[in-house]
């Protein structure tokens, strides 16, 4: 069996004018994400990259609050991903139109348990001002919670509602 080794890409979501991404999140909106990075890898490297990219790439978390996103793919094809990642430059808003932004890369880790303690400690340094962008306290216990609740790893399609097990 063939073991596939992994990276993961953590990166900020910058907005023009400062606005929070609750259209991202609603609604399976990782395949919003998904699919602008397919089409920007597909921009600078055509089919090839998209050939290489698309098997093992994936969206793997997104905050509302911190803007931060976990991009993973496989090992061997980072640099087109680390390469494709700044050349983003809109994402749809959901209403029909396009939010003008830009990602930065913060970390890449590999493992997801390496790239959640670095998500921890950057969270730490940037709530003073993260709190300070929040409009009232229920914002800023949402974010509160966001933040120190952080559970990047999901649950497994196979251990929902499922109560079997086997020996």
């Amino acid at each position: 069996m063939v073991r596939f080794k992994h990276r993961y890409v953590l990166a900020e979501i910058e907005f023009g004018n400062d606005l929070l991404i609750y259209n991202l999140v609603q609604q399976g909106r990782r395949n919003v994400l998904y699919a602008a990075v397919r089409d920007i890898v597909e921009q600078l490297h055509g089919s090839y990259g998209i050939g290489l990219l698309t098997p093992g790439l994936s969206v793997k978390y997104i905050n509302e609050y911190t803007r931060m996103v976990m991009v993973r793919c496989r090992r061997e094809h980072l640099k087109l991903l680390t390469s494709a990642i700044p050349f983003i430059k809109h994402l749809p808003d959901g209403k029909g139109g396009q939010l003008l932004c830009f990602l930065r890369t913060l970390h890449v880790g590999g493992s997801i348990r390496a790239c959640q303690k670095w998500l921890i400690q950057h969270n730490r340094q940037v709530l003073p001002t993260l709190l300070l962008r929040c409009t009232g306290e229920e914002e800023k216990s949402r974010m509160r919670k966001s933040i120190f609740d952080s559970n990047i790893v999901k649950e497994e399609p196979w251990a929902a509602g499922s109560t079997e097990t086997t020996t």
